[in-house]
């Protein structure tokens, strides 16, 4: 069969879609074999689980989370991370196509977006006419693929803005696309999800519990995105900003509400009594886990091709199919798995000989040796260490939680359950090879108290099982110098600031810095051991531990993929958008008790994690930020409230002093201005973010103002 080479236009796509198990060949049905094919029970159950493929390109994966975390008031990037021209602010419309040292990846997430909407275009099409499934299948998958239709548009809508829009399969590569003003595009995601939950509750498909699979999606899961797709609506363009459809005039903070009081009471979601449970790996399918809604399902067996997104449907000058680019695939297309478990760890080998051997971890992989023993010099045993090496920590840094994120967790921590549940505050050995002398301390995350010391007659510190500690402290205040002579022989520590290692520049948010050097001598233990950019903040810093694996379930010790499902949506964002509408909708005391409601469900047993005064936009986000920190969602949030500028002024000095008006959009990719027959050049304003043109001069393509 001919395959068909397509442009990277806005939606020059291919004719028709792939099934689940043929998408990695990338043998694009067409005319009759397309027919046939989506004739049969099997060929159309492949068809609508290819609508789902391409979300695992986006949820867990390292592009995607650039692209949502980075640039916001809640992470830095690390010594390597791989796009830190987002949270620098450097962006350009260039295509990088496979570069790997600095990239967005917008080049292939707008094809990506567009070819998963073409899928799902393409379901819609073909389910109806399928003769072979059942009227209740008919509608569960009619369910399915507007759901995901709506789900990948509000993804695109929130990126780059206007955006052409399809409600048809492609036949034909169009090269003169037309920019949809947002809320139109909003009004057919809203109205597709509108057309989701009828299908749904036709077939019955009410919750996760009777949806077609694990991770498909189902009446309460489309009622959720349509809560968040509301807010966005309201909050990004106003409240009444959709003119046309059933949603002309309404007051989408009103509906938004609605829909997360109706998720709140009707989901069967339920919060867990330790925060900490709803990350445990015990719950981390989407169908076990009491608070997750909807997310994105991987397979724990990491070669299942189902984990792995399609190939691209551009092509090369051979006429093949091009792979997208690793930060999005992570490992190919042999394996695939979520990424979350690497992105927020910091460096393994965090370069100082207090800690055995100038700093390097033992491990086969890291030295190059042979086996994955090491031995306990005062036991003499033999201790596997292959699993706790790596969960805990990796060769590289990506992100790092801001001074704002850690001071607000910690401030919190007396009563809330979210700091001990979020921070990874110390590093410990492998169990066995506590108080080893000689040996080299490989890091793990098990609760211990870091004031308990252990006697050891080592040689290098009088280590039991804690070997860093990343203190909340001043290291040059009282406190602190009294911290750092205790933990002298004993273990480690990093300070918050100040100290002989400290994480930040500044106690100032505004303009504290990961530190990039550590200091170039120490008193601390006689020497200059310490001298080393690896231990310096942008590399060893408190991490965040809510995506990590259970060393003891994984059956890949080197943990450099996991099969742990994405939760994207889940019960804490409904109260979070209940009180943001209350808020809107001028009721401050009423958004206060949802969020005390949610506060509540958090506390720390016996103690009052309740808020008072006044509730406002700040407390709303900063609360927003200790439940959903890393979960895909900051820069949206900060872009719709219209706090992008302000919030990163006040708490990211990486990013404040590049960013401007410009920034609450994307650039259009090169690779899509290349391909259209129509582009012109247009001047558009920006009023609090948001772009200002006429409706009516929409016949050109055009790049988003700035790029």
């Amino acid at each position: 069969m001919k395959k068909i080479s397509i442009l990277m236009a806005a939606i020059a796509l291919s004719a028709s879609c792939i099934s689940c198990s043929d998408f990695l060949e990338e043998d694009n049905k067409v005319g009759q074999t397309a027919d046939l094919t989506y004739s049969t029970s099997t060929g159309i159950e492949g068809l609508v689980n290819s609508c789902y493929a391409f979300s695992r390109g986006w949820w867990g994966k390292e592009a995607g989370l650039g692209l949502s975390e980075m640039g916001t008031d809640v992470f830095y990037y690390g010594y390597d991370n791989k796009q830190k021209s987002l949270n620098s602010y450097n962006l350009t419309s260039a295509s990088l196509d496979g570069n790997t040292a600095d990239d967005a990846c917008l080049d292939h997430y707008w094809e990506l977006f567009y070819c998963a909407v073409d899928v799902c275009n393409n379901a819609i099409y073909y389910v109806p006419q399928c003769t072979a499934i059942s009227e209740d299948k008919m509608n569960t998958y009619m369910g399915e693929a507007y759901f995901m239709r709506a789900l990948y548009y509000s993804q695109m809508v929130a990126i780059w803005g206007p955006i052409p829009y399809n409600a048809e399969r492609i036949t034909t590569v169009n090269t003169s696309p037309v920019r949809v003003p947002e809320a139109e595009v909003l009004g057919h995601v809203l109205e597709d999800l509108d057309t989701s939950m009828s299908y749904f509750q036709t077939a019955g498909v009410m919750t996760k519990s009777n949806a077609s699979a694990t991770g498909h999606a189902h009446y309460y899961a489309a009622l959720a995105l349509k809560a968040r797709v509301l807010l966005y609506a309201a909050s990004w363009l106003g409240e009444t900003s959709i003119t046309t459809g059933s949603y002309s005039g309404q007051n989408l903070y009103t509906l938004a509400q609605t829909a997360a009081e109706q998720v709140i009471s009707g989901a069967g979601a339920s919060f867990y009594s330790d925060y900490a449970d709803t990350w445990c790996y015990d719950n981390e399918e989407i169908d076990a886990n009491s608070e997750a809604i909807w997310g994105v399902h991987y397979d724990n067996n990491l070669t299942t091709t189902t984990n792995c997104i399609p190939y691209r449907y551009k092509t090369d000058s051979d006429g093949d199919y091009q792979s997208y680019n690793s930060l999005i695939t992570r490992t190919g297309y042999t394996r695939g798995g979520s990424a979350m478990n690497l992105m927020f760890v910091s460096m393994w080998n965090n370069g100082a000989s207090d800690l055995g051997g100038n700093g390097k971890q033992v491990f086969v992989r890291v030295l190059g040796e042979s086996t994955s023993y090491v031995t306990n010099t005062s036991t003499n045993t033999s201790v596997y260490v292959a699993p706790y090496y790596s969960p805990y920590g990796r060769g590289f840094t990506r992100y790092l939680p801001s001074l704002y994120l850690w001071q607000l967790l910690n401030d919190n921590r007396e009563t809330d359950q979210r700091f001990e549940g979020t921070l990874l505050t110390h590093y410990n050995m492998a169990y066995g090879l506590e108080g080893s002398a000689e040996n080299y301390p490989l890091m793990g995350q098990f609760s211990v108290d870091p004031t308990v010391a252990y006697a050891n007659d080592g040689n290098y510190f009088n280590a039991g099982d804690t070997a860093i500690y990343y203190c909340p402290y001043d290291g040059d205040s009282e406190e602190g110098i009294a911290m750092q002579e205790w933990a002298k022989n004993r273990y480690r520590i990093q300070f918050m600031y100040g100290g002989d290692i400290p994480v930040y520049s500044s106690s100032d948010p505004a303009t504290a810095l990961p530190t990039e050097a550590a200091k170039a001598t120490s008193d601390i233990y006689g020497d200059t051991r310490y001298n080393s950019y690896k231990i310096a903040g942008w590399c060893s810093y408190p991490g965040i531990k809510k995506f990590l694996d259970d060393v003891y379930n994984s059956t890949y010790p080197t943990h450099d993929i996991t099969g742990r499902d994405a939760i994207v949506l889940r019960l804490a964002e409904m109260y979070l958008i209940k009180a943001e509408c209350q808020l809107a909708n001028g009721s401050a005391s009423g958004a206060l008790a949802t969020i005390n409601e949610l506060r509540d469900a958090r506390a720390i047993e016996g103690t009052d994690n309740s808020l008072s005064g006044t509730c406002d936009m700040d407390m709303i986000l900063d609360e927003r930020a200790m439940e959903l920190c890393g979960e895909q969602q900051r820069w949206f949030d900060l872009k719709r409230t219209h706090t992008l500028l302000d919030r990163v002024a006040r708490y990211n000095a990486q990013a404040s002093s590049n960013i401007a008006e410009k920034h609450y959009y994307r650039p259009i990719p090169q690779a899509q201005l290349d391909n259209v027959t129509n582009l012109i050049s247009k001047s558009v304003s920006q009023s609090n973010g948001v772009l200002q043109y006429s409706a009516t001069d929409e016949s050109g393509f055009w790049q988003n103002p700035g790029y």
